[in-house]
């Protein structure tokens, strides 16, 4: 993979050349798929050097794209790629900032999915939260204030911390503790440092036996279950909590399949409305770019790690996730309040089903929020 050596990708301003680069892409992907990695390396060569990353906005997906393939051609190529790709890179702090108070798809995602869990939460002594993939709590401190802003919070709240990274958990517990006693209400943390599919019959029994109303909360968590885990024996596993409802966030798109020609093509189509949408926030182009560069992470797992088993990021689309629920013994209810009010980019586009809220750009639904509860449809 060629990178100038002022650090320039070498570019083609004049004309319209996305075709060209497309055809570069998918002749690479092909060339890779046949086993012809030397003709593979020269097609994402010539790729490279009709980039304008700095200049043209669509390059940075191509670009990104290429680093993702060249994983499977050879680290070489990947580290002098990714030499290039630093100099657009903010600290991963800054990042989780940036998609979490810039990108409208995060922050209205997570407004809805709090004002649902008030909702099922609101106006008991007690209740508890069982929260899968809690990471660092950010979005639970936002939810603890809006409970206290409604009024009926509940005295006591249980809240069970599902996340693989200790450290994330032991902050969150801190800055949820700290919170809650701000706020004036008792909240009993409890700390699970494990993935869902990991959990034994005594966890499960012991999430039984949290004190009601029960309510389950995972956003952009459950695509990341193994590949050979029982996605389905899960949703049975929470339904026989006999929780109040269930909140779901996840990415709308097929990033399961064996198939790296459909995963490769079902992605482009993901990231490329993500990216117009950035495009158009009118953000500087360091933040621009450090946006893409943090969905481009993504990108080189879901196209770059060449054993399919090592994969982590699984997305799946919103019908695969309902039929998941119905299947367990959940239906979709409830509408968000407030969309009509609701302060966000005039590009943003929103559709609504009940229990369903998909957030997007264009046609393209690129996140969906999804709302159930036990029992069965009318």
């Amino acid at each position: 993979m060629r990178i100038l050596d002022d650090g320039q990708v070498g570019g083609c301003k004049e004309g319209d050349v996305r075709s060209e680069k497309f055809s570069l892409l998918t002749r690479a992907l092909e060339e890779l798929q046949e086993g012809q990695l030397s003709s593979a390396r020269r097609s994402l060569g010539a790729l490279t050097r009709l980039l304008d990353v700095e200049g043209v906005a669509e390059d940075m997906q191509y670009f990104l794209f290429a680093t993702a393939l060249a994983r499977r051609v050879g680290i070489g190529d990947v580290r002098q790629m990714n030499l290039y790709l630093r100099r657009f890179e903010l600290p991963q702090i800054a990042l989780f900032n940036l998609l979490g108070e810039r990108l409208p798809l995060v922050s209205l995602a997570r407004d809805i999915a709090n004002d649902w869990l008030c909702e099922l939460l609101a106006g008991h002594e007690e209740a508890t939260l069982f929260d899968v993939g809690l990471g660092t709590g950010r979005q639970e401190v936002a939810l603890l204030r809006k409970l206290k802003a409604t009024g009926a919070a509940p005295r006591r709240l249980t809240l069970v911390g599902l996340d693989p990274d200790g450290d994330s958990l032991a902050q969150a517990e801190t800055v949820l503790t700290a919170t809650a006693r701000e706020l004036g209400f008792e909240l009993r943390f409890r700390s699970i440092p494990k993935v869902v599919e990991a959990l034994g019959e005594g966890e499960w029994n012991a999430l039984r036996d949290c004190p009601g109303p029960r309510v389950v909360h995972a956003a952009f968590a459950l695509h990341h279950i193994a590949a050979d885990a029982d996605r389905q024996e899960l949703f049975h596993r929470l339904r026989a909590l006999e929780p109040a409802g269930v909140v779901l966030c996840e990415p709308n798109s097929d990033h399961f399949t064996d198939s790296l020609s459909q995963r490769f093509h079902n992605v482009w189509r993901h990231l490329f409305f993500v990216f117009s949408l950035v495009d158009e926030l009118g953000l500087p182009r360091q933040e621009r770019n450090g946006i893409k560069l943090f969905f481009g992470r993504e990108l080189e797992d879901i196209l770059g790690v060449v054993e399919d088993a090592q994969r982590y990021e699984r997305h799946e689309r919103t019908e695969t996730w309902l039929g998941r629920l119905r299947g367990a013994g959940f239906f979709p209810e409830g509408r968000a309040r407030g969309l009509e009010g609701t302060a966000r980019h005039p590009a943003l586009a929103i559709r609504e089903a009940p229990g369903v809220v998909g957030l997007g750009y264009q046609e393209e639904t690129i996140v969906s929020l999804l709302r159930a509860v036990p029992g069965t449809a009318a």
